[in-house]
């Protein structure tokens, strides 16, 4: 089989033994194996393609770049020379004599024997002491190492099932296990020696079938070009042991009759469009009217186009601008240009929650259908999230679309990347932001993500919504966009000083260079000007702050006691408007709403908050925006109560806005949700104005807001909060005050009282970096770091590979709360609690399944954290599997921990008492031993 493939590549022929297997499985009654030999020519095919049809001209030239002789023939070279070693070891008796999982033992005997009658004598009844102390991809590492091939490239041979080894005395102490490669411990038993050979011929058609005369023409590697050529080697492993694309042999059949055919076969089911390539245009403002319609771009936008334009080696821009000044177009036009200058042919996208993803994805779907109208080609895109397959727009588009057929020139959706692990490769990614954040964690087969990543251009929205944990992963995995030339665009309403020299910072780090501290000291990181742009163009760094002078608005700033409330809102109702709340939690929000239904009535209070059903949620939603988003016929009297999921996804508007004292940043976001729109106003409400709840001479905040955001901040912002804000001219001011360093005026008897909460609040910030920096990956080794520079160690204490809301859990820092899938008892059935059918009897309907999957509902944190957390998960399975058993033969349902209300909608639940009301969400309240409240 290799003799067909080296007579076209010119290698010299090699006789590797045609029973040696790969894969073995059993369907219907019928034996089904793949010969070593053809998996790795599927392998070889495949990698080699993907280096020239898949890879962006960015990639390679990473790839290139991160060579001893960087030449493209010798990267390509490389990446065919690890598909063809990639599984030698299992040409080693522990790997040859496994056990099938799918298949009878009869499969197994036959290729045993098969061996034994080609001259591997004693292999049916070989009986191995230690057989799994040599897993075939750390034996393939030891085998390298053995023939002399250095640490750079074997590691990447260990970590093709998804992890390296995590020390290097893990191959070297293979030495103890020789009869797992040889059968036996002597070297000059007939038996070692054949099994040697054979090892040596894989070994030695690898190098000569990928143009390496010698062990020492390969070349050595930085570690970021060891991590991209890991994912690539992993990609083409997977894509290779796709038995839908390269089938397996039945048991009779020892080889393919034609290789071509069967290569151009299976590739043609996987590769459903060419990349994109963006051209470089001589007019970029013109984008802003081919994809948005715009006349003439603003200001803003047209100054981030002209910086990127004019930047010879684009790096990381970071722009900071008001809400609604067009940031979301101006980076997409930014994408179009950076594309073209670095040779990325995709885009991530990320943004804080999935509220906001979904929110953004019609805006960058059209923005791609756009592009697809002018290319002509095929382009795909996914949205990225726990939910994105129950967004509608996503499931509408057109699934694996043929290049060659009918439908060619669409967006589409290729079913391959739809995997947990595969979705980072596709070519337009729309996500939460912990797609990106998960590049910094320690975590199998990382190294895929980070080869997906390498393909795009990044944008990350809202940046000022993340927290300390999540900002130790974004600053780590903003450094690996930088040692892979990844251009990265960074959109904010602002951030503080620190915020963004780190940002800065980070990036500068993952070049291969080293940057001088002078370029990362100067004074322009502590500007307030505003809007501004910070970027890097090669090592430096430079900043635009000359803007036009934008339309300001005022907003007055009331302070409210607690107590007073009641009065205000009564004064409020007095006239037409409507009235935002918005509070710092989940329950204080559902008592106010209570509060205000029985004196104004349901019909005029509306709730929001993340303890709703999600179909419920989404429809409050999509009713709120139809009520007082952009363009809406307002009602003439509402009152709008929120938590901070208002504060960041929905383009709504309040004539007058009542909110908790939150940090700076935070009631700046809230604020821009008053007065956002040029409409006509109230006769009372024509001046913007903002009440303020919780401010406290004494530092005696809130129990909910102290718990959330620490006293320190809410001191500070109390203390700087004016009582009038100019927007935008005060936001950076006041954001570089409360978060910077400089001391406030207090006094005598609060000093001590403030200097514990700065000292909390600094605790606070330590344990997050320390809780990250648990699972954190490194940063990326340089050509002159004393670490070693390679894939050894480099996932060393890696998080366990949970799913993937749990990783997702570990890089936000989130209390662990359980999601559940919330139906309500009917008859003798159950349904959802906005359709009264039962849906019980119909589980086995795909399109039924899917709804129901929709009704997902978070616990409390009263049910989840640590000391409860897991009698709640008990419970749960209990009884799901007393009365939901069905769902687990279910796809959209499997995994998934259901619960049925009663018919007064109550759920008992491990000494709690739930009730959902579609009004107010999810209340709880603990039930005492003697069953009562």
């Amino acid at each position: 089989m290799f003799a067909l493939t080296l007579k076209k590549r010119g290698g010299s022929i090699v006789n590797i033994n045609p029973y040696l297997w790969a894969k073995k499985t059993e369907k219907n009654g019928r034996f089904l194996w793949l010969p070593l030999s053809q998996h790795l020519e599927d392998t070889y095919r495949v990698s080699e393609r993907l280096w020239e049809l898949w890879l962006n001209k960015g990639q390679r030239k990473l790839v290139i770049d991160s060579l001893s002789s960087p030449t493209e023939e010798r990267a390509k070279q490389l990446v065919q020379f690890l598909a063809a070693v990639h599984d030698m070891a299992k040409a080693t008796p522990a790997f040859q004599i496994k056990k099938g999982f799918a298949n009878s033992a009869d499969l197994d005997i036959q290729l045993l024997e098969r061996l034994e009658r080609s001259g591997f004598n004693g292999i049916t009844k070989l009986k191995l002491p230690s057989p799994n102390k040599s897993p075939h991809a750390l034996a393939g590492e030891t085998l390298l190492s053995w023939y002399g091939v250095n640490e750079d490239v074997h590691s990447i041979i260990s970590g093709h099932h998804g992890k390296p080894v995590d020390r290097k005395k893990e191959y070297e102490q293979q030495s103890s296990y020789l009869e797992n490669y040889f059968q036996e411990e002597s070297s000059n038993s007939p038996i070692y020696q054949k099994w040697q050979k054979v090892q040596y011929e894989i070994f030695q058609w690898a190098l000569q079938s990928s143009g390496f005369a010698h062990i020492s023409d390969l070349p050595n590697i930085t570690q970021p070009g060891q991590v991209i050529l890991s994912g690539l080697l992993i990609m083409s492993d997977w894509i290779a042991s796709n038995e839908e694309f390269f089938p397996l042999l039945t048991i009779d059949e020892l080889e393919t009759e034609d290789q071509e055919v069967r290569f151009a076969n299976g590739w043609k089911k996987w590769f459903k469009s060419l990349p994109w390539e963006e051209k470089l245009y001589s007019e970029p403002e013109e984008l802003y009217t081919k994809r948005f319609g715009f006349s003439t771009p603003r200001d803003v936008q047209k100054k981030l186009t002209n910086i990127i334009e004019e930047t010879e080696e684009p790096g990381i821009f970071i722009l900071e601008a008001p809400m609604g000044i067009g940031k979301t177009e101006a980076s997409l036009v930014g994408v179009e240009q950076l594309a073209a200058k670095t040779g990325r042919n995709g885009l991530f996208f990320g943004l804080p929650t999935q509220a906001t993803s979904n929110g953004i994805f019609p805006r960058v779907n059209s923005w791609l259908t756009s592009i697809k109208d002018e290319v002509g080609e095929n382009l795909p895109i996914r949205l990225a999230h726990g939910k994105a397959a129950l967004n509608k727009e996503f499931s509408s588009l057109a699934r694996n679309v043929d290049i060659d057929g009918e439908a060619n020139g669409s967006v589409f959706v290729n079913e391959w990347f739809s995997g947990r692990k595969t979705s980072a490769l596709d070519d337009f990614v729309v996500g939460t932001v912990d797609q990106f954040l998960l590049l910094a964690l320690k975590q199998k087969h990382l190294a895929l993500r980070h080869l997906g990543f390498s393909k795009k251009v990044v944008i990350i929205d809202e940046v000022h919504a993340y927290d300390a944990h999540m900002g130790q992963y974004l600053m780590r995995a903003v450094q690996w966009m930088g040692a892979y030339g990844v251009p990265v665009l960074i959109l904010s309403a602002t951030l503080p000083a620190k915020s963004r020299k780190r940002l800065i910072k980070s990036y500068l780090r993952g070049k291969k260079d080293r940057v001088q501290k002078s370029q990362l000291e100067t004074d322009f990181f502590q500007t307030d000007a505003y809007p501004l742009i910070t970027y890097t163009d090669g090592k430096e760094v430079k900043q635009l702050q000359d803007f036009e002078k934008d339309k300001t608005k005022q907003v007055k700033i009331c302070r409210y006691d607690e107590d007073d409330l009641e009065q205000l809102l009564n004064t409020l109702t007095q006239s037409d408007g409507v009235i935002g709340i918005i509070v710092n939690t989940v329950r204080r929000a559902q008592v106010l709403a209570r509060r205000c239904v029985e004196k104004y009535g349901s019909e005029r209070v509306e709730l929001l908050h993340s303890n709703f059903i999600a179909t419920d949620r989404m429809k409050k939603e999509n009713e709120l925006l139809e009520m007082i988003g952009k363009g809406a016929a307002r009602p003439k009297q509402k009152i709008i109560i929120g938590t901070q999921v208002m504060e960041q996804s929905l383009d709504i508007d309040f004539d007058v806005l009542i909110s908790d004292l939150a940090p700076i940043d935070l009631l700046i976001q809230r604020v821009g949700r008053l007065h956002r729109h040029d409409i006509q106003r109230p006769r009372s409400f024509t001046k913007a104005t903002l009440y303020i709840l919780g401010t406290n001479q004494e530092f005696e905040f809130e129990d909910g807001a102290e718990f959330i955001y620490g006293g320190y901040l809410l001191t500070r912002t109390q203390h700087y909060l004016p009582d009038t804000l100019v927007l935008p001219d005060q936001i950076s001011t006041l954001v570089q005050k409360v978060y910077g360093e400089n001391d406030i005026e207090i006094s005598a008897k609060l000093e001590k009282k403030y200097t514990e909460m700065k000292k909390k609040h600094e605790e606070n910030l330590q344990n997050k970096k320390d809780k990250a920096d648990t699972y954190k990956l490194d940063g990326p080794a340089r050509k002159s770091s004393r670490r070693k520079n390679t894939l050894i160690g480099w996932l060393d204490f890696s998080a366990k590979d949970k799913k993937e809301e749990h990783a997702s859990a570990q890089v936000r820092d989130s209390q662990d709360t359980l999601e559940v899938i919330a139906l309500k008892k009917i008859g003798d059935g159950y349904g959802t609690f906005d359709e009264a059918h039962d849906l019980s009897n119909k589980i086995d309907d795909f399109n039924t399944a899917k709804e129901i999957a929709k009704h997902t509902l978070r616990l409390p944190y009263a049910l989840s954290y640590p000391s409860i957390i897991d009698s709640t998960i008990e419970i749960l399975e209990r009884e799901n599997k007393k009365y939901l058993s069905e769902w687990q033969n279910q796809s959209w349902l499997k995994g998934s921990l259901g619960i049925v209300f009663n018919e007064n909608n109550e759920y008992y639940l491990n000494g709690y008492i739930l009730h959902y009301d579609s009004k107010f969400g999810l209340v709880y309240e603990k039930e005492e031993k003697n069953g009562e409240i």
